[in-house]
């Protein structure tokens, strides 16, 4: 017996936006800002996250700042 199950075809899944740092939702450097409209989770949890990560130990500053080297800006409107 053989049994074939159907799988979701890959264009129907939703595209998230490039990883870049925003331009709008902007307090630094847009890190934060970036991650939110990647992932759709509010700014604000990302830069409580942040915070809480340097509190507890330091790897938030270190974190943030590789995350800020490695993601490119977003494109400027015209």
């Amino acid at each position: 017996m053989t049994s074939t199950t159907a799988s979701a075809p890959l264009s129907s899944a939703t595209a998230r936006p490039r990883l870049t740092r925003s331009s709008t939702e902007r307090r630094i450097a847009g890190v934060c800002g970036g991650l939110a409209e990647h992932t759709g989770v509010d700014a604000l949890i990302w830069r409580v996250a942040m915070i809480a990560l340097t509190l507890g130990g330091g790897t938030g500053i270190l974190v943030y700042g590789l995350l800020w080297l490695l993601m490119r800006p977003a494109d400027q409107a015209a």
